[in-house]
């Protein structure tokens, strides 16, 4: 395996990771337009063409909107039986249009999502890889130090989980900054960051099936709370946007009804 010949689309923050890391395991060209890796440890392609011309696997890291016109790029200079991975976090919609996009080159696509921050664990960062051959992209993988876990399927799937966490977790972040924001403007800065952590740190399934069921049983109480905490953002000059997004879901909540706990049948409210 330590001659396979790999390819890196994007060198920002996780294709530099990525490449540092599979660099001294394989022959690695590694091509970014805008965030070129450090001379020295990683052979530095021209253009597209280059990095991907023999390469054996083509790992791509770029935005979720570069994702497809890196395909486009990629595919004259695709061998058959390529493995194109693209762990973008582009939509799933858009991975399958890839997926459609390298077909007549014989390459071999995998739907790839991180799926935690690659700073913390470098290559051993848990992904998700989706496709008809995510079994040998999660070979390769083990076989270079990642941590890749296939879950079959099609191009997309991997992507769909990956783009539910973002709307969790930068959900919370958008929370998070919107919150301090307004403790900060009231004075109570240090109190609230000591709330916060002990909240998020206490968390746990009864603490998440109370925010569902809790949403059902006492829905006109919370949206006359969530008016009166906007009111005070706003006459604190703190923007509001995440809180006044909480008080129109939950009012609609009251109509529609929180989504069912998984593995029942019925309602949360119930």
């Amino acid at each position: 395996m330590k001659g396979l010949k790999v390819a890196v689309l994007g060198c920002g923050e996780v294709g530099r990771i990525l490449a540092a890391g599979l660099a001294d395991k394989t022959h690695l060209r590694a091509y970014d337009p805008a965030y070129p890796p450090e001379p020295g440890r990683v052979e530095l392609a021209g253009g597209n063409a280059e990095a991907v011309r023999g390469a054996d696997v083509v790992i791509a890291v770029t935005t979720g909107a570069d994702a497809l016109a890196a395909g486009a790029e990629s595919l004259p200079h695709l061998a058959p039986g390529t493995l194109y991975a693209d762990l973008s976090t582009a939509a799933p919609e858009d991975k399958r249009r890839l997926a459609d996009l390298l077909r007549p080159a014989g390459a071999e696509f995998v739907d790839g999502a991180i799926m935690a921050p690659i700073p913390l664990r470098g290559l051993a960062t848990p992904i998700l890889a989706a496709g008809d051959h995510a079994d040998r992209f999660a070979a390769f993988a083990t076989a270079h130090g990642m941590n890749v876990t296939p879950i079959g399927g099609a191009p997309g799937d991997a992507a769909a989980r990956k783009l539910l966490r973002s709307v969790l977790v930068k959900g919370l972040s958008a929370l998070v900054i919107e919150s301090q924001r307004a403790a900060d403007a009231a004075g109570l800065g240090e109190w609230f960051w000591h709330h916060l952590v002990e909240t998020v740190t206490d968390a746990d399934e009864r603490f998440v099936v109370r925010l569902l069921r809790g949403a059902a049983q006492h829905g006109t109480r919370r949206v006359h709370e969530m008016e009166a905490a906007t009111r005070m953002l706003a006459s604190l000059g703190v923007p509001h946007t995440m809180t006044l997004a909480t008080t129109t879901t939950l009012a609609a909540t009251e109509r529609t009804g929180p989504p069912p706990l998984p593995g029942t049948d019925r309602p949360t409210a119930g």
